[in-house]
């Protein structure tokens, strides 16, 4: 099995999918992140295409090391989001082949269930407290929060921390 191609799709948000084609007409999905950039991300993709069409997709370890010290630029963002996008098709194609997900491929599971979260927006803790009470009302359990563009406050004793998470759970039970 030889890959063949690379398409790179920008879908809403910061989000794309990749697919991998293949000669024998499996397509191997990935998701590079690309920080807004999607361009940018798309062309490393393109670029590292150069070196893997032609190459088998089931020798997921020797390409990625292969791609990660040949560049000079492994620790950049892009470089980084367009390697794992890539990594995660290579990985979907084995599974495909081999009819195993790419979890057990992995290693198998170490608990029965994983809890999800949501990430939340907001600059005040209205904001956050409205954002919170929409997640949970969508299912969730655990929401993770950006950082805000107001200034850093430093929190100086154990009784102001208990204050805190206080008037967070007061919020969340709106």
């Amino acid at each position: 099995m030889k890959i063949t191609a690379f398409e790179t799709i920008p879908i809403q948000g910061r989000s794309m999918i990749l697919r991998m084609f293949t000669d024998q007409g499996i397509i191997g999905y990935g998701e590079p992140m690309n920080y807004e950039h999607w361009r940018v991300v798309s062309q490393a993709v393109d670029d590292m295409a150069e070196y893997l069409v032609g190459k088998d997709p089931l020798q997921i370890e020797d390409h990625w090391q292969t791609m990660y010290r040949s560049s000079y630029s492994r620790s950049m963002p892009v470089f980084v989001g367009a390697l794992s996008g890539i990594e995660m098709a290579m990985w979907d194609v084995f599974g495909k082949v081999t009819g195993m997900p790419v979890w057990k491929l992995l290693g198998g599971s170490v608990r029965q269930r994983v809890r999800v979260y949501t990430g939340i927006g907001g600059n005040t803790p209205e904001q956050c407290a409205v954002n919170a009470k929409k997640a949970i009302e969508a299912g969730f359990s655990a929401v993770e929060m950006g950082i805000s563009t107001q200034p850093v406050r430093f929190i100086d004793t154990p009784e102001s921390i208990d204050k805190m998470v206080q008037e967070w759970q007061q919020y969340a039970t709106q």
